[in-house]
């Protein structure tokens, strides 16, 4: 699925012929707010391996704990049944360790906090994951400004805001920095997409 046209406000158009974009599939989430579990849930319910990060091994069962009560919820209304929940659920696995998000494809951070613990946050990860890998924060506007500026790999950052509930929301709010990469954006409006929620994409911040 193209996005071309809502990217052409801010991008050069694309040469015919440019290839798609490569997809998102095994998503990495920092921080286990309640908003965190509720992108861990539905990213899963859509096939996508899912791993979530958080220094406190006890923080991470407790929001395992959340996720499978979402599940058993979406169980009780219809909207899935136990075989594809329990299916879903295998997807999701926990991690203390920051190197092992490694192998995948974006990082969503969703953790609330001062701009200088996200930029220094997101200076190690741009130090220690894949070139090619998305790094999303859910920062503003301007705190994604400052963390653009604090790394190697601006063109590779995003802002990307869920609203709780996760399940429920219809829109995803996407936010360009003032590096991002047109490939980057492609990359997460397809993603945001194929988890059934409409993009609405914010220019880079002026400041």
């Amino acid at each position: 699925m193209s996005h071309a046209a809502s990217l052409n406000p801010w991008f050069p158009p694309l040469p015919a012929g440019t290839p798609s974009p490569k997809n998102l599939r095994a998503v990495g989430i920092v921080g286990v707010e309640k908003t965190s579990t509720g992108i861990a849930h539905w990213c899963a319910t859509k096939g996508m391996g899912v791993m979530m990060h958080d220094l406190e091994a006890g923080a991470l069962t407790h929001a395992v704990e959340n996720v499978r009560a979402l599940f058993r919820a979406a169980e009780e209304r219809n909207e899935i049944n136990h075989a594809a929940a329990h299916k879903a659920m295998g997807g999701i696995s926990i991690t203390t360790g920051l190197e092992d998000l490694e192998f995948c494809d974006i990082i969503i951070e969703t953790v609330t906090e001062d701009i200088a613990s996200k930029r220094a946050r997101f200076e190690r990860f741009a130090q220690i994951m894949p070139k090619e890998m998305v790094l999303a924060s859910c920062a503003s506007g301007a705190g994604l400004a400052e963390i653009s500026g604090a790394i190697p790999t601006p063109e590779r950052l995003i802002g990307l805001k869920f609203f709780d509930p996760v399940g429920e929301s219809a829109q995803v709010q996407v936010t360009l920095g003032p590096a991002t990469a047109r490939d980057t954006a492609e990359r997460v409006l397809t993603f945001v997409s194929a988890l059934g929620r409409q993009p609405v994409v914010q220019g880079p911040h002026k400041g």
